[in-house]
């Protein structure tokens, strides 16, 4: 019987699923020297949130497939997988609804200056509700850097606002986004139109700060930014520097440049920021479809089955 190695919890469904098939490993450490030990002899190995390196992949030989719980892959280094033919799978759907949510949440609570309203409300300083202006979204413009999955699934729980939506995306033409209610314009429109900036791409080398100082300079000084995507595609200085500025309005973020943030991180004194610790993706519908689609993947491939969600389909052609 193969062996699978859990480098973290996943939900007790998908543990119960492959254990039908699978001899499986609960991991105790994200040590790379302990989880290589750990994981010796396992043919599958299923993470989460630890980084997968070529020094983990070369330190157990029996390795066949990696599984990603969830959707990015930017913590396993999948071209050094591919060289050693070794299949890399994930769970592009899984977390979709949840993140979603998660973006329209901290819309709205920018909108409305929820946390600010909660605090003085709490601190007996009711009276100074005379002393803030909240936004309505009717009639507000909000504009979407990047119109992946999740992103369409915002501009479709945001048209019911009545708000005038904006794209850019470098892959998607007005043709590609038929259906939706979403008008496609360059990255410099949606940063100079925009009351909301939602940043929403995959982490890669050509994403990595592609918002920074220019483009917080073209914004409105009464736009909001929000990323729930990876910290690094928003210049976290450059972001800060805006904030104190007043370049911009403030900002709703689910994710950081440096994660765990330090203690110290600027962003947590300023009242115009709404922060989240990357767990947009974390409800429990999506934390099991998570588990249960990256456990799917790792079955297939083993099992000799076609694979639904390969991530480097080039290691199946060889």
């Amino acid at each position: 019987m193969e062996k699978v190695f859990l480098t973290e919890q996943i939900h007790a469904d998908a543990v119960a699923f492959l254990k039908e098939w699978f001899e499986v490993v609960q991991g105790t450490s994200v040590d790379a020297a302990e989880m290589i030990r750990q994981a010796q002899g396992c043919a599958a190995i299923l993470i989460r949130s630890v980084r997968i390196t070529a020094e983990i992949m070369d330190g157990i030989p029996s390795l066949k497939v990696i599984a990603k719980h969830g959707m990015g892959v930017d913590n396993i280094d999948v071209k050094h997988a591919t060289e050693k033919g070794i299949l890399v799978v994930n769970a592009p759907y899984s977390n979709l609804n949840a993140v979603a949510e998660h973006i329209v949440m901290l819309l709205l609570s920018l909108s409305k200056r929820t946390v600010r309203m909660d605090s003085l409300t709490r601190r007996g300083e009711f009276f100074k509700r005379n002393q803030y202006k909240t936004t309505e979204l009717k009639g507000a413009t909000v504009g979407i850097i990047g119109l992946g999955k999740i992103s369409r699934l915002v501009v479709k729980k945001l048209s019911g606002f009545e708000m005038e939506i904006l794209a850019s995306d470098p892959f998607v033409s007005q043709e590609d986004a038929a259906g939706l209610p979403v008008t496609m314009v360059t990255a410099d429109e949606v940063y100079r139109r925009s009351d909301f900036v939602i940043v929403h791409t995959s982490l890669f080398p050509s994403t990595f700060h592609l918002v920074g100082r220019e483009q917080f300079r073209q914004m409105k000084p009464t736009a909001y930014i929000i990323n729930a995507a990876r910290g690094p595609v928003i210049d976290e200085a450059a972001m800060i520097e805006a904030l104190r500025a007043g370049e911009i309005a403030g900002a709703g973020l689910d994710v950081f440049e440096q994660e765990p943030p330090e203690k110290d991180n600027p962003l947590f004194a300023m009242e115009n920021v709404i922060l989240s610790p990357h767990n947009a993706a974390l409800s429990d519908g999506a934390l099991r479809s998570m588990a249960m689609d990256s456990a799917q993947g790792v079955t297939e491939y083993l099992m000799g089955k076609p694979v639904t969600y390969p991530v480097n389909g080039e290691v199946l052609k060889k």
